[in-house]
């Protein structure tokens, strides 16, 4: 499953995305295998006043040729799709071609698969999974072995994806509220090198100007996808002299490190909510099955401090 600002869809294990631009409005992503470009996803906020027959009509055109729009079908698919059409190249090698319309966002989608030679995978593997989810619920993330869901009201702010180490922070619009979620595997390997303790030691170095660094971790039960596993627990309390910092500010940092030995990778959870730490790490590894990407509850988070 890859999921990524809201849209979601299966591929194959050996496609990775490698190249990554935009934000939930919009966007572009590259996926490819070890040898060659396989999907080019882009998404953008529709136009409220656009005609979407007209509209994917000058799609087709400008992505492929004037042919191309009297050529594509519709394709019915799951979820709200106001506009869901598949041209597929008849003469490969070439580009198949999808756009999709969402209600659920408002946005607009489009897929170009690069087809050598004509077979199924897309139409029939691909496409089906394609999901879309509104900004006012639950957002799930999926890329590379790293899945998890994070409530309404966050979105991502930065992002560090590099091998074995991978990273995603996550703000409120107002910046009120700010989560980082970082993934190291393998865990055995990382623990190796340090201890549990050590890697929550140095998560906290980015924000150490603000706030005191921990004297001590504690023990405490972490709930990674439907396992309990002992991990750490830190707090890190605002800096004395940024006391006239006042709501701009949070009073403290958590921190929370945690081995799940079942997938063999290190996690680590830092904000200023140690509820909407434990949520999110509830939900790691959930969205890499497709058929539970999308049975979780509502949940959202404020932006109070």
């Amino acid at each position: 499953m890859l999921a990524w600002q809201g849209w979601q869809l299966s591929i194959p294990p050996t496609w990775n995305p490698v190249k990554i631009e935009g934000d939930y409005d919009q966007g572009t992503m590259l996926v490819a295998d070890m040898t060659t470009a396989k999907l080019g996803i882009r998404w953008r906020t529709a136009s409220k006043r656009g005609k979407p027959d007209a509209w994917a009509k000058q799609v087709f055109t400008d992505e492929i040729s004037s042919s191309a729009s009297e050529e594509a079908n519709d394709v019915a698919l799951d979820g709200d799709w106001r506009v869901s059409r598949l041209y597929e190249d008849p003469d490969p090698p070439g580009r198949d071609l999808w756009i999709g319309w969402s209600q659920a966002s408002g946005r607009v989608i489009e897929i170009v698969y690069h087809v050598k030679h004509r077979e199924p995978t897309f139409s029939r593997d691909i496409l089906p999974t394609i999901a879309d989810t509104p900004n006012d619920q639950q957002t799930p993330w999926s890329v590379f072995d790293f899945s998890f869901r994070t409530p309404a009201g966050l979105r991502l702010q930065w992002y560090k994806l590099n091998a074995g180490d991978l990273s995603l922070a996550f703000s409120t619009t107002r910046g009120r509220q700010r989560v980082v979620l970082r993934q190291i595997g393998p865990a055995t390997l990382a623990i190796s090198r340090q201890s549990l303790e050590r890697w929550l030691f140095t998560q906290q170095y980015a924000v150490r100007k603000m706030y005191r660094p921990p004297s001590t971790s504690l023990p405490t039960d972490v709930i990674v996808g439907d396992t309990s596993f002992t991990g750490l627990h830190a707090d890190m309390p605002r800096r004395r002299r940024l006391f006239w910092a006042g709501s701009l500010i949070a009073s403290r940092q958590v921190l929370i490190g945690v081995v799940d030995t079942g997938r063999n990778r290190l996690l680590i959870g830092q904000g200023e909510s140690e509820a909407v730490l434990r949520q999110i790490l509830a939900s790691v590894g959930l969205s890499e099955d497709a058929s539970v990407i999308g049975t979780a509850g509502e949940s959202e988070i404020s932006e109070v401090d």
